[in-house]
């Protein structure tokens, strides 16, 4: 009988943590699909800073000097990036902030 109570207890624990809140997927966005591929071709080349010019090219930025990616296009606005999750603009802000690096307001804050 006591074993009994025992798996029982067990059992509507396990029930009872199981029926907590539902778990939810993120999918990557377009941006953070196109940013990721980029930055495996650019840090194939050694470096993590990389721009994007007018015509869409990528060139890795290095401190040897830099050449424009032939194999690659983008997407990605002309500009200057970092392939890391600091300045990644999709990011939540950081604790007490309220805008983004360019200056947009935040989405969320932690």
């Amino acid at each position: 009988m006591k074993e009994l109570a025992v798996v029982l207890v067990l059992a509507a624990s396990s029930l009872a943590a199981c029926a907590g809140s539902d778990s939810y997927y993120v999918y990557p966005s377009d941006y953070s699909n196109e940013l990721e591929y980029v930055c495996l071709h650019v840090m194939q080349r050694g470096t993590r800073r990389f721009m994007v010019n007018d015509q869409h090219a990528v060139i890795p930025l290095q401190a040897a000097g830099s050449g424009v990616l032939p194999e690659v296009q983008t997407d990605l606005a002309p500009g200057g990036y970092f392939c890391g999750a600091f300045d990644d603009r999709q990011v939540p802000c950081s604790k007490g902030k309220t805008s983004n690096l360019d200056g947009t307001t935040c989405a969320f804050a932690r």
